[in-house]
């Protein structure tokens, strides 16, 4: 694997175990889920959920979800498993789009050092051969797991960071975090002030992904401004929303960096 200087996901990822958006914490041994609506112009549109399990080798997660518009239907599952460094070992997602599968799939090679890409859509087959980098968030259209992923590195952005975008033959790009100002919500009834963080994903044609969130990294909103969709888990609601504005686009792709690794089976 090419591993930047220093890898944070590692200490960040047990709160994703500890804290769980459930009234109670999820012990250590057993599996955290949280449900979101998919929202657009106030309207509630359909719902996700992911569940992350802690396994010998490290951690699943599986997430599925479904939404329809007037002329538009989506609906995916995604598996995803994580290695004990919290590197992702691979990732098989399914989706049906106005009734058309598709499938992508991405996965360690033996050296660890990539991603090898398979994918199936419109009868076709599609293969694909990416770098495998530290701190890589698989971003799949309106799947809370990678928003929930990307909360627990807004906690301590590294150095740099990717998104792998599951579209075409697999896209592979740079991600910016950029801190922004608390704000005020309910929440359960109450008056809080949670966490604000813009994603910039990509350098070039970049979208954002505004991440609410709780300070031990529990997901409770992910906006995404560009296509007016908004994933928001229970009852939770932004007093005031930010009115959102255009960021630096991310980041140049650093060198290789560190020894290839082993990623954990």
């Amino acid at each position: 694997m090419r591993t930047p200087a220093l890898t944070l996901i590692g200490t960040l990822f047990v709160l994703a175990i500890t804290a769980c958006t459930n009234s109670s914490a999820a012990p250590t041994s057993g599996p955290a889920s949280a449900t979101y609506n998919i929202v657009q112009d106030g309207k509630s549109l359909g719902s996700a959920t992911y569940t992350l399990t802690p396994i010998a080798s490290g951690y699943t997660i599986t997430s599925q979800g479904k939404m329809a518009l007037a002329k538009f239907s989506y609906a995916f599952s995604n598996t995803e498993k994580l290695d004990g460094a919290l590197n992702m070992v691979n990732d098989q997602i399914s989706g049906v789009v106005n009734g058309s599968a598709v499938s992508f799939n991405a996965a360690s090679d033996t050296t660890g050092n990539k991603f090898n890409i398979n994918v199936s859509a419109s009868g076709k087959q599609y293969q694909n051969v990416l770098d495998r980098y530290a701190n890589t968030v698989v971003l799949p259209d309106l799947d809370p797991s990678g928003y929930m992923l990307l909360a627990r590195l807004a906690l301590a952005p590294p150095a740099t960071s990717w998104a792998l975008i599951p579209k075409g033959n697999g896209l592979l790009v740079p991600l910016k975090f950029t801190p922004d100002a608390d704000v005020s919500a309910n929440y359960h009834g109450q008056s809080i002030l949670v966490k604000h963080t813009t994603v910039a994903v990509s350098t070039q044609n970049a979208i954002t992904v505004e991440l609410y969130y709780l300070p031990s990294g529990q997901l409770l909103e992910a906006d995404l401004p560009e296509q007016n969709f908004y994933v928001i888990f229970g009852d939770f609601k932004l007093i005031n929303r930010p009115q959102y504005k255009q960021l630096p686009r991310g980041q140049a792709a650093p060198p290789p960096q560190g020894q290839a690794q082993q990623p954990q089976q």
